[in-house]
């Protein structure tokens, strides 16, 4: 393995539940009698993108008001995430650290392949404590043609890590991600969060909740020269 590439923001920390927060406060401001619980929104974000899920949730029930658009929605939306993410200081992920510690002991190339926006990103790592320098590559939506569970982002993650699909590994929190790494050629460890734990994820190699855990993950380490000790 010469690469291991983290897909969306949630492989890193969770930040699911700040974003359903950001939604419901955004419908709330807005005037929209809408509101996603928990449940709803495990079902709504098996599909990516968060202006389309709101076109697809008003065409199911209705209810967006005459004159605003799911594009006035989303960007609310996403101004308010921002708060929320710059005001707190989020955890990584179970195993994320040792990942990322393992992978720069053994000189193994670290990408961050999302689709999401630079400035998701940027709050995400501040808020996160992450260097962004410990990642060789990281994309954003302004840079590939297509959301997963398109494989553009991996391709491009690919080639400008100049390595091969056969000698990398993904790990991803939903399905659109799984399907995404795999189609590109990509081995795929399975990382769900709280809201994605049901997603269908059959292609993946493994499934787990702390990236410590992975059988695939320790056996690797262990075979360049053994785990480090904490």
């Amino acid at each position: 393995m010469k690469a291991i590439i983290f897909g969306g923001i949630g492989t890193i920390a969770n930040t699911s539940y700040l974003q359903r927060k950001a939604f419901n406060t955004a419908f709330e401001q807005l005037s929209i009698e809408w509101h996603w619980g928990e449940e709803e929104y495990r079902r709504l974000i098996v599909e990516t993108g968060g202006e389309s899920r709101i076109d697809q949730y008003n065409e199911k029930y209705g209810g967006l008001p005459k004159g605003t658009s799911s594009g006035q929605v989303h960007e609310l939306k996403s101004n308010l995430f921002h708060n929320f993410m710059n005001n707190s200081k989020l955890p990584l992920r179970r195993g994320v650290k040792w990942v990322l510690d393992h992978a720069k002991f053994n000189n193994i190339k670290l990408a961050f392949a999302t689709t999401t926006s630079r400035k998701n990103i940027e709050i995400l790592l501040s808020s996160t404590g992450l260097d962004p320098s410990i990642f060789d590559i990281i994309s954003n939506r302004a840079l590939v043609e297509a959301p997963k569970p398109e494989p553009v982002v991996y391709q491009y993650c690919l080639k400008k890590l100049n390595v091969c699909a056969k000698n990398s590994l993904a790990i991803e929190d939903a399905s659109s991600g799984v399907k995404a790494a795999v189609s590109a050629g990509i081995k795929c460890v399975a990382f769900p969060n709280e809201f994605t734990a049901n997603h269908n994820y059959l292609e993946a190699i493994e499934k787990t909740d702390d990236l410590r855990e992975s059988a695939y993950l320790s056996a690797f380490f262990a075979s360049q020269g053994g785990l480090i000790k904490n």
